[in-house]
C-alpha cells in the first residue's frame, strides 16, 4: 500500500514523517520523503480531478449571494453527489499509483 501525503506544514514535521516511514516503510508520497510528489497533482488526486470540480458545477450554476446561501450550496451539493459516480472516480486510483511508481515519478498517460 502506498500513502499520498497532502503536503501541509503540520504533515510535513519529523515527527509525522517518522510516523509514516514507521506505517507504510518508505512507501509515502509527499514533501520530505522518499518519493517527492509535485503539489496539486491532478494524476493521483481524485478529489482535484472529480471531487472539486463536479462541486463547483453544482455551486457555482448561478451566483452565491451571502455566506448562508452558498453553506447552503455547498451542503446540497455533496448530499447529492452519487456513489457510483464517486466509486468510479476513486477505482483506479491503485492503478494510477502503480503506473507513477513505474515511470519513476514522471509523466504518463491514462
Amino acid at each position: 500500500m502506498w500513502f499520498q501525503q497532502n503536503g501541509c506544514l503540520a504533515h510535513t514535521s519529523r515527527i509525522a514523517r517518522d510516523r509514516l516511514n514507521d506505517m507504510f516503510r518508505d512507501k509515502w508520497i509527499g514533501k520530505y520523503g522518499l518519493h517527492q510528489w509535485p503539489p496539486r497533482s491532478p494524476d493521483l488526486t481524485v478529489f482535484d480531478y472529480y471531487l472539486w470540480g463536479r462541486i463547483k458545477d453544482l455551486i457555482y450554476r448561478e451566483r452565491p449571494t451571502i455566506k448562508e446561501d452558498m453553506i447552503r450550496r455547498i451542503c446540497k451539493a455533496i448530499r447529492s453527489l452519487d456513489a457510483d459516480k464517486i466509486f468510479h472516480a476513486t477505482s483506479h486510483f491503485q492503478t494510477k499509483v502503480l503506473a507513477c511508481v513505474e515511470v519513476n515519478g514522471s509523466h504518463f498517460e491514462h
